[in-house]
């Protein structure tokens, strides 16, 4: 087999997810390789020698002049930022590995074995699988589905491919499917439970497609990247904790899946269940709440699929040891009035300092949500964990709970939401009529929010005024736009007066 070396060239370009290099058309015909074929690049150190690291990545040639010289290998940026990017690499050609073997056997039909899983998972983790060759498993997936015995080996397959931490038997979490705007609901769940004395180390997301993930708006309160090793510290002394997934090596075969999925347009129901479920798996999680949004927009469009969806991961959570009580939810408009991680974040603290100040649709799914908790654990009779957790919040526990869960990672925990900055650029938008808002649209919600600069800038997003039920008179303000940026604010105005995401009518509805 040729193995041969080449200086690094960063070309300052991005596919987007997928591991692409550049090679002058000789250097690529001295290494046997043509466009398409996969390389493996190891990284060397300051003395040559490989460090351990590598990538397979798919080759391009360059055709012209300037893009790489001869003895030069050009990263795309995916193959830089894992490989740091800079110095000398060695370069062989690689041959697909076993696990493409098992993933046409499932594009087939076939059910896979455990050993079968475990090495398509591991390649997907260690990068041996282009992106074109995860696509055929994803789209095996969705086409023919899996077993509950095979959901079960993917999610501990999927778990076990990182991170995996191990608190005992009373770790409990809430896990929401998305799809709802300002669902800021786990910045007063985990504080709720944690005034309870329930365990609850919560890893979240930062928003990718959303305007706001629950590690952005708890970032904007206090930092959420930590090492395991902090992440323990913290747990230690609180109890509780609300930490960003990705700092930690938990799961890293899902977040590979993930970025797949998404160009894909495609999430296969077995991969719905694993992804969430292994997550849990690797944070020692044993009883879950899991919230299901049900309306357009969501990934359930019905409450029908939500309850199927909901019944087969009660399942697959039992056979891994998870109790699980999944919670069909109302998504036919956003949670609260604040969309943004700034404009979130200010307005759980106003509900946590105040029980009388937030919005009730936060504060009833807030206390909802983590009354089950309250009962899983003993704390509350069946029936009665709502009202424990309201009096829990109305009593300021739950706001003392959260200052000391600022303060563990690192933020003031005397904040006030009028000091949480929000951007400085704003435009109010008022009713052209009387009437009743008979509709608010989350798409077009999500939309205006983004065009502002969520979630990238914090301080951006919006405020919706009047909410389904609101009776509104000519004039009165009704929505508000936020952004860091006048040109983006212009732009969300833009889109706002295009595609108004409140619908108003009259008590009449039609004379005939």
């Amino acid at each position: 087999m040729v193995i041969m070396k080449f200086t690094v060239k960063n070309l300052g370009i991005s596919s987007g997810n997928i591991s692409i290099v550049v090679l002058d058309d000789e250097d690529a015909f001295g290494l046997g390789s043509k466009p398409g074929d996969r390389i493996r690049i190891h990284e060397l150190d300051s003395s040559g020698n490989p460090t351990g690291q590598f990538v397979v990545a798919s080759v391009d040639l360059a055709t012209g002049p300037g893009i790489v010289d001869k003895g030069e290998i050009g990263f795309y940026d995916e193959v830089r930022k894992k490989l740091h990017g800079g110095g000398m690499v060695m370069v062989e050609l690689s041959s697909k590995p076993a696990s493409f073997e098992y993933i046409k056997e499932k594009v087939r039909g076939k059910e896979l074995k455990t050993r079968e899983i475990q090495e398509i998972i591991n390649d997907v983790a260690r990068g041996n699988l282009l992106p074109v060759e995860i696509a055929a498993y994803i789209v095996g997936l969705e086409v023919h589905g899996a077993t509950n015995k095979e959901v079960v080996k993917l999610t501990r397959a999927m778990a076990a491919s990182g991170e995996v931490l191990d608190f005992g038997e009373d770790v409990y979490d809430k896990h929401s499917t998305g799809g709802v705007p300002g669902n800021k609901v786990s910045l007063l769940i985990v504080p709720i439970c944690a005034a309870a004395g329930l365990f609850m180390p919560k890893t979240s997301t930062r928003a990718i497609t959303s305007p706001s993930g629950t590690a952005d708006s708890m970032e904007v309160l206090a930092n959420v990247a930590f090492s395991k090793e902090k992440i323990m510290e913290i747990l230690a002394a609180e109890n509780a904790g609300i930490f960003w997934g990705g700092a930690i090596d938990s799961a890293p075969a899902d977040n590979a899946l993930i970025k797949i999925e998404k160009p894909l347009n495609m999430d296969p129901f077995p991969l719905m269940i694993a992804s969430i479920a292994c997550k849990k798996m690797a944070m020692g999680v044993k009883n879950l709440v899991l919230d299901i949004p049900c309306g357009t927009g969501t990934k359930f469009p019905t409450v029908h699929e939500g309850r199927k969806y909901a019944t087969r991961f009660k399942e697959i959570a039992r056979m891994i040891g998870i109790d699980t009580v999944c919670l069909l939810t109302s998504a036919h408009q956003p949670v609260g009035h604040a969309v943004g991680p700034a404009l979130e974040a200010r307005e759980a603290i106003t509900l946590l300092r105040d029980f009388d100040a937030g919005p009730l649709s936060l504060r009833n799914k807030s206390c909802e949500l983590a009354g089950i908790l309250l009962e899983m654990s003993g704390k509350a009779p069946e029936g009665g964990g709502k009202d424990l957790a309201e009096e829990i919040l109305r009593s300021g526990k739950a706001y003392e709970a959260m200052k000391r869960i600022i303060a563990a990672q690192g933020g003031d925990p005397g904040i006030l939401p009028e000091s949480i900055e929000v951007g400085p650029f704003v435009s109010e938008m008022r009713a052209k009529k009387t009437g009743i808002v008979t509709a608010v649209e989350n798409k077009h919600i999500n939309r205006i929010a983004k065009i502002a600069g969520c979630p990238a800038a914090k301080k951006s997003g919006i405020v919706i005024e009047a909410k389904v039920g609101a009776k509104v008179k000519e004039g009165e303000v009704i929505f508000r736009i936020f952004s860091d940026s006048r040109t983006r604010l212009q732009e969300a105005v833009e889109y706002y007066n295009a595609h108004p995401p409140q619908t108003f009518g009259g008590m009449t509805l039609e004379r005939i």
